[in-house]
């Protein structure tokens, strides 16, 4: 059921304990997306910035969005879905995904900014003018950040959170900066204040953030600062090859 792609990445040992149950680190297949979109619409429970946002919650036709990507990456040779999956009950705990993306020209930025407001207006719930200002910051920050280079990305890691702190984390954290050290490429993401130090911990530098005043929606609970911070880490450098001694 391993894709050749994750072959190698997956090739020890991918259970690890856990005070609660044996959790199994896999790649995700198209029969997990229904799940994995219901993972992600739950892990949005702690997230305060998307009561905002979204303050009606997600729509149908958002979620079948959500689906068409997520099928979409588990066919994408360059991009990685991953889950952790609860072997006592079975049920998906978290899910994960990497890619290795195109080198953009000029001409693709602005298609992908085009592209991006095009979704937001079919996501109706959505409050739009609040949306489309992360967007343009966030797009803005990746367009000068990247560049024209290739990037190892962590789209998104989402957990239930029932199994967070549980150090699943830390699992699908570990699998991408290994992959990183295989492919040598420089690894991006954009942190929120939940995942920060988790990057952090596995070897990321922030290097730019902004900032969106919660304050500004006090009808929807607004307080405090919503941050995201650009992360990102390099790999190590190569080993040297070793050298034939000279036989004297």
């Amino acid at each position: 059921m391993q894709g050749s792609k994750y072959s190698q990445a997956l090739s020890s040992p991918p259970s690890t304990p856990s005070p609660f149950t044996i959790l199994q680190l896999l790649p995700l297949v198209k029969e997990d997306v229904d799940e994995v979109v219901r993972l992600v619409v739950a892990s949005y429970a702690n997230n305060s910035f998307r009561r905002i946002s979204y303050p009606k919650g997600t729509a149908q036709s958002s979620l079948d969005m959500m689906k068409e990507r997520g099928i979409k990456a588990v066919d994408d040779p360059d991009q990685y879905a991953l889950k952790v999956v609860d072997t006592d009950t079975g049920e998906i705990a978290a899910c994960a995904f990497w890619a290795y993306t195109q080198s953009m020209t000029d001409e693709d930025w602005d298609r992908e900014r085009e592209e991006a407001v095009k979704s937001l207006k079919s996501r109706p719930e959505a409050r739009q003018d609040i949306v489309l200002e992360c967007i343009y910051k966030e797009q803005d920050s990746r367009r000068r950040i990247m560049g024209h280079t290739r990037w190892w990305e962590l789209s998104s890691l989402n957990t239930l959170p029932k199994y967070q702190r549980r150090g699943i984390g830390s699992m699908l954290m570990k699998w991408g900066t290994d992959k990183l050290e295989e492919m040598q490429v420089p690894s991006f993401i954009i942190a929120t204040d939940q995942g920060y130090g988790l990057y952090i911990r596995h070897g990321y530098k922030e290097i730019e953030r902004w900032e969106i005043d919660r304050g500004r929606w006090p009808q929807w609970g607004g307080n405090g600062m919503y941050k995201n911070v650009f992360v990102t880490r390099y790999p190590a450098k190569p080993a040297e090859p070793e050298t034939g001694g000279s036989g004297l």
